[in-house]
């Protein structure tokens, strides 16, 4: 079966205020039959045109009327025939007007069906949509915009004097920055920053909205006429002295392209940061910092050298192939924190000398020019079990002394051994009453004269070392005290004593005694290792036979006769104070006759004192050591 598209007339129908059409095309088949073709499109909410039918999306069903039985269409009967009508024609030789002679038939209207043809003549097309909703994001980061917020001035803008209003946003500055939305109680959100010298802004977070980037206006602007910066500066802090290390100076300034600097010091009073070097006198606050860098020579270019701060001298002058390169910065911005010491004053009972002489921070320079320096380190220490004959070395040669010490208490002990220095060894000879275990110790130490003390805590010597020592090794100063020796100072006789009170003499309300010691023919003897600094008392028991010995620091510490040699230990050195021979005596001594001896000992008087600086402990743990040395035992060689 075919279709005849010959005469194919076209209607289409629509509806208003829808968007569903019906299309129509109609044909004849080979037949006589009428094919007609309809194309209905829905109205994308589910309904097609008039009442041929919806869908339903969700349940996938399509209701369509295909078919419509009331359409009609013109009938013709041929063989009709109007007998008055025919004559009239012939009569007339064909001049009637009567047009229903002519047709010969008559036409009128008949009604018809419809039917559907076959399966293949239902056509669908449609298209899929998505199962459920998608939804998709993009993000979008606008580039950065430069506002030019001095287009007719080239004066530099005052820092913290802008604020605008763009986009609806208002913005402001702080130390080179551009906030958005800053207040009293908000810190705001950085949204770019400020070129106070060019009179940008250059705005890299910013919101859009009000009617556009043309939505601008400036709110607060101040600009200074003649603004200068600088790439140096010095000053001195508002209190004194500061806190050495990190956290007791820090610095930060502003630069004239509104980037913010910060300095940091380390304990040598060296400041760094971007774009600068500097130093601290942390003593009196005192701030040396220049702004810059050291840049290549080779990277720069001719309108580089033809800069006021360029010179080809410099070159190389520092740092090798580098000139310094000035950093300016805006001085007004210049802020600073830092923490300084406070001292209070001190009870002159409680230090026991007066601090009028001493610096306020309490410390004083132990290190001068001219002054003697001791570099040491000190070797051994373990205990161990000593036998007669035995060699025990340190390991180490050049020694400057050698300590026999007991394992348990510490305590030195001065005999039963010998001791080669040279070669840093100690030869046990005598075990009499040595404890369990020893221990050995010596010292490496050299001598030098101080030429230089610098400011970093260096120490230049007048000549060398001359020897490798290790790490470890301890710098100390050398209190120089000339020529000492141990002496009797003074001895005289008094008839009593309040046991309380001394003299420097006889005191005449009391007056000399009868007996006498003669210290003339029979001198009271001291060695330089036994004798101290003291004031002694022999004061005479009932008996005049029997006296005690009393110091005005020690107290009473021994007691003899005038019978036999009286020679009191000192036990911290191994030898007596003191040695007063019975051959000095003569008789008559009676209770509460005294004899007074004033002896000077080898060692220089020394008052250590102890400044410390309020604060937590750090240990329970504190110990220092003061010796005394002597070149007696080392006699100048041939």
């Amino acid at each position: 079966m075919s279709i005849n598209y010959i005469q194919r007339p076209i209607a289409v129908t629509t509806a208003s205020g829808s968007s569903a059409t019906l299309t129509e095309e109609t044909g004849t088949i080979s037949d006589g039959r009428i094919a007609v073709v309809r194309i209905a499109t829905d109205d994308g909410a589910g309904s097609f045109l008039g009442q041929y039918g919806t869908i339903n999306y969700v349940g996938k069903a399509v209701s369509l009327v295909v078919t419509s039985f009331d359409r009609s269409t013109t009938s013709y009967k041929s063989d009709y025939e109007n007998a008055a009508e025919f004559a009239n024609t012939i009569a007339d030789g064909g001049g009637s007007s009567n047009g229903n002679s002519r047709k010969g038939a008559s036409y009128g209207t008949a009604t018809v069906g419809e039917e559907l043809l076959a399966n293949s003549s239902l056509v669908v097309r449609y298209r899929v949509g998505a199962g459920v909703p998608v939804g998709k994001s993009q993000t979008f980061t606008p580039p950065a915009v430069t506002i030019d917020l001095c287009p007719y001035t080239a004066h530099p803008i005052v820092a913290g004097s802008v604020m605008f209003r763009w986009m609806g946003q208002v913005y402001s500055d702080f130390e080179g920055v551009i906030y958005r939305d800053r207040t009293d109680t908000s810190a705001g959100i950085a949204s770019g920053r400020i070129d106070y010298a060019a009179g940008t802004a250059l705005m890299t977070d910013y919101v859009v909205g009000g009617t556009g980037p043309i939505d601008f206006l400036l709110l607060s602007l101040w600009t200074q006429a003649g603004q200068w910066s600088t790439a140096c500066l010095f000053f001195n802090t508002d209190a004194a002295p500061i806190r050495a290390g990190a956290g007791g100076f820090v610095l930060t300034v502003v630069d004239t392209r509104g980037d913010t600097l910060t300095a940091t010091v380390d304990a040598q009073g060296n400041i760094t940061g971007a774009h600068m070097l500097g130093r601290i006198d942390f003593s009196r606050g005192g701030v040396e910092l220049q702004f810059g860098d050291f840049v290549l020579d080779s990277a720069l270019t001719a309108a580089d050298k033809a800069e006021w701060w360029y010179s080809a001298a410099d070159v190389g002058a520092v740092q090798a192939g580098k000139v310094w390169r000035p950093w300016p910065v805006d001085p007004t911005t210049l802020r600073y924190s830092a923490v300084s010491y406070i001292y209070l004053p001190v009870d002159v009972s409680l230090m026991g000398i007066d601090p009028a002489a001493l610096p306020a921070d309490g410390r004083v320079a132990f290190a001068r020019p001219g002054d003697t320096c001791v570099v040491g380190i000190t070797h051994g220490g373990a205990e161990f079990v000593p036998s007669v004959d035995m060699t025990y070395s340190l390991g180490h040669e050049r020694l400057s002394f050698v300590q026999v010490l007991d394992a348990a208490t510490r305590a030195e002990i001065y005999t039963g051994y010998s001791k080669d220095l040279d070669a840093g060894t100690v030869t046990f000879t005598d075990l009499t009453g040595y404890p369990a275990a020893v221990k050995v110790v010596g010292r490496t130490e050299v001598y030098r004269q101080i030429a230089e003390v610098r400011i970093d805590g260096k120490v230049k010597l007048t000549e060398p070392i001359g020897y490798a020592f290790p790490a470890g090794a301890v710098f100390s100063t050398a209190l120089r005290q000339g020529d000492r020796f141990a002496r009797v100072s003074r001895l005289y006789n008094q008839k009593s004593w309040s046991g309380t009170t001394w003299y420097d003499g006889i005191d005449p309300a009391i007056g000399e005694s009868v007996a006498k010691y003669n210290s003339a023919g029979v001198p009271v003897e001291v060695s330089n290792r036994g004798a101290i600094t003291e004031r002694w008392a022999l004061r005479f028991r009932a008996d005049g036979i029997t006296f005690d010995l009393i110091g005005q620091h020690l107290g009473q510490i021994a007691s003899g006769t005038i019978n036999t040699d009286f020679s009191p230990l000192n036990a911290a050195a191994g030898a007596p104070y003191l040695m007063v021979r019975a051959a000095g005596f003569n008789t008559g001594w009676i209770a509460g006759n005294t004899i007074f001896i004033d002896t000077i000992g080898a060692e220089g008087p020394i008052d250590a004192v102890r400044c410390t600086q309020p604060g937590s402990p750090a240990g329970i743990d504190d110990s220092c050591w003061i010796v005394q040395r002597g070149d007696v035992d080392r006699p100048p060689s041939n």
